[in-house]
């Protein structure tokens, strides 16, 4: 099986399930452009350190196995990587013995010195003049192959793509706020969340494993998230669990004084 099979098959398990690319886009915070490229096998164009998670987020929105399908995956890179090893292992053509080396460079080097010169002279006055024509300010170039700590690339994330609302001050510990809502979650997993507080202010967010946080309100919280069973929630240091099974969406869920109230 090819990457393009693997992609292939990708997309009829979204077909099956009834599912848009836009839906999947919105429920793991993956751009369409992307899925696309995972459905046509064309792995190569996507950051390669985040691969697998994009797959593990696919793969959880679908219902699907997580696990056997980053399996797969990891089966087909292995047996591409073993091709190309005995295609190189054959391609290779023997170096000569040194005796024979020696002879062959002895015999050859009187009649290729004196071109050979003659060649370098005019390839370093090319590059002289090429040097000269463009040289300019030194410009430092970011090496390309750095990757980024998950953690600092979700950071970034939050500042410079997802627009989310400032978080509010906190209140004053000698004055407090008695109709003040505090709502606060964990994740075992990376998450999406989208949450509007009192149909004034909307934030989105992308978390990783293991983070926690608040918001605060006066009156409700609507909350939509992508594989709800990843997050629990506490409302005013009262647990409310998770949203939602693993692996399924949560949409427009109200918190209020009383809990979890309905889906709009």
């Amino acid at each position: 099986m090819s990457l393009e099979s693997f992609g292939e098959e990708l997309r009829r398990l979204r077909e099956q399930k009834q599912m848009s690319l836009a839906a999947i886009s919105e429920a793991t915070r993956i751009s369409e452009r992307m899925l696309e490229a995972m459905e046509a096998g064309k792995f190569s164009v996507l950051p390669q350190t985040y691969i697998r998670a994009f797959l593990r987020a696919y793969a959880r929105v679908l219902e699907a196995n997580p696990e056997e399908i980053l399996k797969r995956y990891d089966a087909l890179n292995q047996e591409i990587r073993v091709t190309a090893e005995e295609w190189i292992n054959r391609s290779q053509i023997p170096s000569p013995s040194p005796e024979r080396a020696k002879q062959s460079t002895t015999s050859s080097g009187r009649s290729l010195l004196k071109p050979a010169l003659i060649l370098t002279v005019i390839i370093a006055a090319i590059g002289g003049v090429v040097y000269l024509a463009t040289r300019g300010p030194s410009v430092p170039v970011q090496d390309p192959m750095t990757k980024v700590p998950f953690d600092k690339a979700v950071h970034e994330t939050e500042a410079a793509i997802i627009q989310s609302e400032p978080t509010p001050p906190p209140a004053p510990v000698q004055q407090p706020v008695a109709d003040s809502l505090r709502l606060e979650v964990t994740t075992t997993d990376s998450l999406w969340i989208s949450v509007i507080i009192d149909n004034v202010r909307k934030g989105q967010y992308l978390f990783p494993p293991r983070r926690t946080h608040t918001w605060a309100a006066k009156e409700q919280f609507i909350v939509s998230m992508g594989n709800a069973g990843v997050a629990t929630f506490r409302l005013n240091g009262n647990d409310l669990g998770a949203l939602g099974r693993r692996g399924t969406v949560a949409r427009n869920v109200v918190i209020t004084r009383s809990g979890v109230q309905q889906e709009q």
